[in-house]
């Protein structure tokens, strides 16, 4: 049979008190609206669409926020979660089945529902909803169940009986449905005194016909959602010591967990060690052996096996095998150290590759600069890329020796095993094998 997945991300999010729409709020590194989708997808429902409201739907956020291959679609009015279901039919009328979810209960975990598709398909139900026995259930819908055991109805808690509001198996407003079946339905379902149409009233007609099922998690964090910033820093916390504990099961060290960041989309290889305080961003991955941290920063980048990254910010980069990178030193913006290249104290690598056993000291600036392999850069050298108006490139071939404090002045070429002397200023290129020094730099190699 096949699933698809319709995730209702359209609703406004007043409690956040923020510009940004609550589904674009990030729980480590993830937009919530992509946690949802991630956990869809791992539970094997490829096809999904998201339901959003106008204002976002054509955002440079929301598009970052989604895996490719989702579809979005737009709730026009704010008429209830029924009604945004409605917004997406024609994109999922191919399924058997449909996993519906809101993009703030992220802290469902694929395995259960992969539990709830599985009950639902096997069970012929037409409506199958995913409960969770929460600590403290005040101020949330409960799963009224029948006497065998199946659900009834879903009801808010300022709607429940006392007898209801005694029990903690709430509704977390994942469901899966008959796709057959529940279009019909959704256009049955009477309007609240607001007009609000609302899905999850929908169970009730499952149960008159003994086809609604319920899948309880007795994990109490699955019941945590998202309505204002206490909430989100709160289900931060839970993804953050879920993706660590995920990670060290798999052979990562984490010398101090609690001070350690990592966003859920990166991935980790085994014998790797994080130090205290570091923080490894979104969409990056780390090689096996690594040695990192304390206190680094590597976002949206690659380290290669066994490299050091030693308390220095790593964007947007590559660090090749056996690399090594040297405390508070940036690279940035397309920096690439090929294999067992070394990038010192201090030092700032932009847009430039640093060729293997490459060697860049520290205090030194290298931006729009190709370096060949075994180069040495001096202390305090500085590759003058920018005159005002363009950027310009430096090319340093293999074998090349550029001493300390060295200006190299862009376009500027160093060919094969030359030499600069300390505190050149190299205005023109320089011929393999020469020798130059001074201000400006000239030959002084003897002949």
């Amino acid at each position: 049979m096949t699933t698809a997945g319709i995730i209702l991300a359209a609703g406004k999010g007043m409690r956040m008190k923020s510009s940004l729409s609550k589904p674009l709020h990030k729980v480590a590194g993830v937009a919530l609206v992509g946690h949802a989708v991630r956990i869809m997808r791992i539970a094997g429902v490829e096809d999904i669409t998201v339901v959003v409201s106008s204002d976002i739907a054509d955002s440079a956020e929301l598009k970052d926020a989604l895996l490719p291959n989702v579809s979005i679609a737009v709730q026009a009015d704010q008429l209830g979660t029924a009604d945004a279901m409605r917004s997406a039919k024609s994109t999922v009328m191919s399924a058997d089945s449909v996993v519906v979810a809101p993009a703030d209960m992220i802290l469902v975990t694929d395995g259960i529902v992969e539990q709830m598709i599985k009950l639902h398909n096997e069970s012929g139900s037409q409506a199958t909803v995913l409960g969770a026995m929460v600590d403290d259930a005040s101020g949330l819908g409960r799963i009224k169940l029948d006497d065998s055991g199946q659900p009834s109805a879903i009801v808010e808690d300022h709607e429940a009986d006392d007898e209801l509001l005694q029990s903690n198996l709430i509704n977390t407003a994942w469901y899966c449905f008959d796709n057959r079946w529940i279009w019909d339905v959704l256009d049955s379902v009477e309007p609240a005194d607001t007009g609000e149409v609302y899905l999850p009233r929908v169970i009730e007609s499952a149960s008159a016909n003994g086809l609604a099922r319920v899948v309880v998690s007795e994990d109490s964090e699955t019941g945590m959602g998202v309505n204002d910033r206490i909430q989100l820093s709160k289900v931060e916390a839970v993804v953050r010591r879920r993706t660590n504990e995920a990670h060290m099961g798999s052979g990562v060290t984490f010398q101090d967990p609690a001070t350690t960041y990592i966003d859920v989309d990166v991935t980790i290889g085994a014998d790797t060690v994080i130090g205290a305080g570091s923080h490894i961003g979104t969409r990056s991955v780390i090689g096996t052996g690594v040695t990192i941290g304390p206190n680094t920063h590597i976002t949206s980048s690659t380290i290669g096996d066994g490299a050091s990254i030693d308390g220095a910010r790593v964007f947007d980069s590559v660090v090749g095998a056996g690399a090594s990178v040297g405390s508070n030193s940036l690279l940035r913006a397309g920096a690439e150290l090929m294999p067992n290249a070394k990038v010192g104290n201090l030092a700032e690598i932009k847009n430039s590759v640093i060729g293997s056993g490459s060697h860049v000291s520290h205090f030194s600036y290298v931006g729009d600069a190709t370096l060949g392999e075994n180069v040495n850069i001096g202390a305090g050298t500085i590759t003058c890329n920018y005159d005002g108006t363009d950027k310009h490139p430096t090319v340093i071939e293999d074998g090349a020796l550029i001493g300390s404090s060295t200006m190299l002045v862009a376009p500027v070429t160093v060919g094969k095993a030359a030499r600069t002397g300390a505190g050149s200023v190299v205005r023109n290129d320089v011929v393999a094998g020469d020798t130059v020094a001074g201000v400006p730099a000239k030959s002084i190699k003897s002949k």
